[in-house]
């Protein structure tokens, strides 16, 4: 039976995890919870990406560069940050520096992720940005799979079940024949290369950070946007 309570209990603890939106909870919750909210990520992707897609609405009065400006500022506020801190330190963990106060890979790894951001965004078709953080977080379940590490580290994809996956993949692709049709084509090829991205890191990782679902988020929603302007949608 459907427990609606859980799932409410789970897209509130996703929120406060993933957005800047703290909303209390002032009721026990459970794992069961925890594991109802991962499925309803592709949807909370869905919100943040709508609101990306109505501040897009202004490229109609305003320049591109201004409008690109404030759809980052909007994501770095909303998300606060979150992902943008996972892929600094996973990075780092990667590419280990010399020592402790050395954390350049991280730095370089986040001035090209907005660079890209700043120059994709303005070059895709709008519906793209509803589409993109459904993209992001529909992948980090998809390819919880290829990760053949010990995932405890981790807090989303050690919960990560086929029927997840299965939601996951559905909404993605459900959500982007909606809004635009052809985003179904760079959708199918971001998952592909993503997970060959993933297959390589597993390989090079020995422990699987928890910083690691971060980073996955923000690499498949780059890819996302990257794939959807090279073949002109």
């Amino acid at each position: 039976m459907l427990d609606l309570r859980s799932f409410v209990i789970g897209i509130v603890i996703m929120l406060k995890k993933y957005t800047c939106v703290d909303i209390t909870i002032y009721s026990e919750y459970n794992e069961e919870d925890f594991k109802n909210g991962i499925m309803l990520l592709p949807l909370l992707g869905l919100v943040i990406g709508f609101f990306a897609y109505l501040i897009s609405l202004l490229k109609f009065f305003y320049d591109d560069f201004f409008v690109s400006i404030l759809i980052i500022t909007y994501y770095i506020i909303i998300t606060k940050t979150t992902n943008f801190k996972d892929t600094y330190k996973t990075l780092n963990y990667i590419i280990k520096p010399k020592n402790q106060s050395e954390q350049i890979s991280g730095i370089i790894g986040i001035i090209i992720l907005c660079l890209i951001y700043f120059t994709i965004i303005r070059l895709v078709p709008i519906t793209s940005l509803i589409i993109m953080p459904v993209v992001g977080y529909s992948g980090l379940i998809i390819l919880s799979t290829v990760f053949k590490r010990n995932k405890e580290g981790t807090t989303i994809m050690k919960y990560c079940s086929k029927y997840h996956k299965i939601v996951a993949f559905s909404i993605s692709f459900i959500l982007a024949s909606l809004f635009n049709y052809k985003l179904v084509i760079p959708l199918s090829i971001t998952y592909m290369v993503s997970g060959a991205i993933v297959s390589i890191i597993d390989k090079k990782i020995k422990l699987l950070p928890s910083s690691i679902e971060g980073f996955i988020i923000e690499i498949i929603q780059v890819i996302f946007l990257i794939i959807t302007y090279l073949i002109k949608i």
